[in-house]
């Protein structure tokens, strides 16, 4: 039998490591972190870009930096029990035989434990 000593220790042992991992991120919402859905809808933004960009006829070079201070971020907005919306801005220049262009795009993105879907953002459309 434990005794109450043993016993407010055992619960204060739990809470301890509960709210320690709670602010890693680890245990919200399904086990998807800020930084995982940050870093995932990151990624995803820089794949839309990449295509867009690779898949544009006019375009003879581009990148996905930018020289004119146009940082790549994310920031969650909002949590559900459905998942998290992220929205992120991703750099990128290109140029054209008309047009040197160096500018970014702004996307909203849904992310649960297994999807991620764009659910609104700028158009990438060079030509």
């Amino acid at each position: 039998m434990y005794s109450r000593r043993k016993a407010f220790q055992l619960v204060g042992a739990t809470v301890t490591l509960g709210g320690f991992f709670g602010c890693l991120g680890v245990f919200q919402d399904g086990g998807v972190s800020d930084k995982d859905v940050k870093e995932r809808a990151l990624s995803a933004e820089e794949r839309y870009v990449t295509t867009q960009l690779k898949n544009a006829s006019c375009v003879n070079d581009w990148g996905l930096n930018s020289y004119i201070g146009f940082e790549k971020e994310a920031q969650v907005t909002n949590r559900s029990t459905d998942g998290v919306d992220v929205e992120v801005s991703q750099p990128y220049w290109y140029s054209t035989d008309e047009d040197d262009a160096d500018t970014g795009s702004k996307a909203t993105y849904f992310v649960t434990v297994e999807d991620i879907q764009r659910t609104s953002g700028d158009k990438v459309s060079p030509c």
